[in-house]
């Protein structure tokens, strides 16, 4: 992935991505730091400080400029959003669908969080950029399908990595 995102104020993008690969959204955070705050919202427990702090190249200046929260559940995401305040900070959502691919959670409550929750990226991009980071869901249904829709439908930008080649396969002389 190119990680020279552009953090456009009034624009958000979505990066649909691989499980588990938000190193680049890290790097991206750090070389942001360099400029100033950063805020870091983190719904699939995908910020590895490991991997910021290399990022950062272990400058303690840098990392003091990023703002980490973590959410367990949807609502603690829905509440993320809305509690942070809006200003020149770009903010970057780490694995954003992960606290709401939870089927403990209705489906309709589910929507309804989501929905507030694309009020508030959209609040948060007016004056920086926003970056979402989003996995597909490990197991396919229509209602999980439908809340990445929703995401794609209300982003400014969508980006996904290209399909992986497959595998060579060895050659039979005989």
């Amino acid at each position: 992935m190119n990680t020279s995102l552009d953090f456009l104020p009034d624009r958000w993008a979505l990066l649909v991505l691989p499980h588990g690969d938000h190193a680049d959204l890290l790097a991206a955070a750090a070389r942001l730091a360099g400029r100033g705050p950063v805020t870091i919202l983190d719904g699939g427990n995908r910020c590895n400080a490991y991997v910021l702090a290399r990022a950062a190249g272990g400058r303690p200046e840098l990392l003091g400029r990023i703002s980490l929260s973590r959410a367990f559940t949807c609502y603690q995401m829905a509440a993320l959003l809305e509690n942070t305040p809006a200003g020149p900070a770009p903010v970057l959502v780490l694995d954003f669908l992960a606290t709401f691919y939870d089927e403990a959670v209705s489906a309709f409550e589910r929507r309804r969080l989501l929905a507030g929750c694309l009020v508030d990226l959209r609040r948060l991009s007016r004056e920086a950029g926003v970056a979402v980071g989003v996995c597909p869901p490990k197991v396919a249904s229509p209602e999980n399908g439908a809340l990445l829709a929703a995401l794609h439908a209300a982003a400014d930008g969508v980006w996904s990595p290209p399909p992986a080649l497959p595998a060579a396969e060895a050659w039979r002389l005989f």
